[in-house]
């Protein structure tokens, strides 16, 4: 089913969403990377994702419900949709396996070999080319959005590479959902620096995505089909108050991130503590590690990453190593993970510091017992609960969390911090931030270059 035949089948007006209709040609909202005066330098990552955002929900919203809708009837009719969407580093970040709150209805990544002629692609992601190739000689449904690693973006295109120049999604989207992300795909200039750093894919596509799985669980639900819900979250019962079938979601869920976002300020005395822990291990010669069970999610987000540290090394899942020189962030989202809190007990007996992003609720409740948070030295993430927001009839579980694009812009906004420090405490140093590698130079003079100063004075 293609997009013309979908439009029949959407009740809803962008008044009915709470939004005002939009011309399609409307302006692209300029880009305000600098912080402004008076700004604590690491919140200018969090007020970027605040203003893209707002502006993807004031001018997108029309296609992210008919998104929603797509996905709805492709899951009724019984076919796959697959997530090869831009969620942060990878396309699984946020739909990690036993994801709680993830309905269980989506498929994470593209294979050529087993996307059948009927299904749904998410696809926001980079390439390979020979998946694009792919999805044009298919009957799919697909929804896409620009990629700062894609011919799609508008700005600088002549100074992407040429075999990213021919990965370009918009080129079969039925549905394509404009974000203003650009080739530079970071959010925060820094002085010095070439590079911006903060990229925006994590928390910004991660919202996006959320809210039209919002609504399609919505749809779903209306229409009467049960979805199983991942996670360990106990049943809900008679009780619980359901959310209302008769309107659009997405707005929820965006009302609820949007507000979480502003209020990350409210721990920014922790987030600047994490941040000198970090400063205070690579000005003594130490490395900082990035801890997530699934190295999809924080691990992944902050290592190797356009706007992302250079000096930043990740740590998995059954290899923990280090000194007693180095320190770890980790990124969690339950508070009692029993993987995360082995794996602590092992980066603390090797005398490492430790600092940890993530919930410590369930439901709003701290649990008893040995939590993460009370086992680091610093702790972020107050903010967020561990379960999905919406709670659906029919539906066992509530869908749809926060903790990923949460704990990712907690992430870039210590990182801000981070910046700050060093420049503060050396009398202006600026650590090594990562170019996007789909750039003309990126990836034979400027990121090298970078890499050999970080190796030389450890950031």
């Amino acid at each position: 089913m293609r997009r013309r035949d979908l439009f029949r089948l959407i009740p809803f007006t962008l008044p009915a969403l709470g939004v005002a209709s939009i011309p399609g040609n409307a302006q692209e909202m300029n880009p305000q990377r600098e912080y402004q005066p008076g700004e604590p330098f690491g919140m200018v990552y969090t007020r970027r994702i605040r203003e893209m955002l707002k502006w993807v929900r004031e001018t997108q919203s029309d296609k992210m419900l008919e998104a929603a809708y797509a996905v709805a009837r492709t899951v009724e009719k019984g076919k796959k949709c697959w997530c090869n969407w831009d969620l942060g580093h990878t396309n699984s970040s946020d739909i990690f396996p036993n994801r709680i709150g993830q309905p269980d209805i989506l498929t994470p990544g593209y294979d050529p070999k087993q996307v059948k002629d009927g299904d749904l692609v998410f696809t926001s992601f980079p390439g390979p080319f020979e998946n694009i190739e792919d999805m044009g000689k298919k009957d799919l449904f697909i929804i896409g959005a620009t990629c700062p690693w894609s011919g799609d973006v508008k700005d600088y295109a002549e100074n992407i590479i040429p075999e990213i120049q021919k990965i370009k999604n918009r080129t079969y989207a039925d549905i394509w959902i404009e974000t203003n992300s650009d080739s530079l795909g970071a959010q925060v200039k820094v002085p010095g620096s070439p590079a911006p750093f903060g990229p925006e894919s994590g928390p910004l596509y991660g919202s996006i995505f959320w809210m039209m799985i919002a609504d399609a669980c919505r749809i779903l639900s209306r229409d009467g089909k049960r979805v199983d819900v991942k996670g360990d979250e106990p049943k809900l019962t008679d009780k619980t108050t359901r959310f209302s079938l008769n309107a659009p979601l997405m707005g929820d869920y965006y009302e609820t991130v949007m507000r979480q976002f502003e209020m990350i300020s409210m721990e920014l005395g922790d987030i600047r503590k994490m941040a000198k822990m970090v400063v205070d291990t690579l000005l003594s010669g130490g490395n900082v590690y990035f801890y997530s069970r699934y190295p999809e999610s924080l691990a992944y987000e902050a290592s190797g990453r356009r706007g992302g540290f250079t000096f930043a090394k990740y740590m998995l899942d059954g290899h923990i190593q280090g000194t007693a020189k180095d320190c770890v962030i980790m990124g969690t989202y339950q508070p009692e993970d029993e993987t995360d809190l082995r794996n602590l007990d092992k980066i603390k007996s090797l005398g490492m510091k430790v600092a940890s992003i993530g919930p410590i609720t369930r439901d709003f409740v701290i649990p008893e017992g040995k939590i993460i948070a009370r086992e680091t030295d610093v702790h972020v993430g107050r903010i967020m609960d561990t379960y999905g927001l919406f709670a659906l009839p029919g539906f066992d579980r509530k869908v749809c969390p926060t903790s990923g694009v949460l704990n990712t812009a907690i992430l870039w906004t210590m990182s801000g911090e981070i910046i700050q420090q060093i420049i503060e405490r050396t009398g202006g140093n600026v650590p090594g931030i990562g170019f996007n590698g789909a750039r003309n130079l990126s990836n034979t003079i400027f990121n090298p270059q970078i890499r050999a100063m970080t190796q030389s004075r450890g950031y």
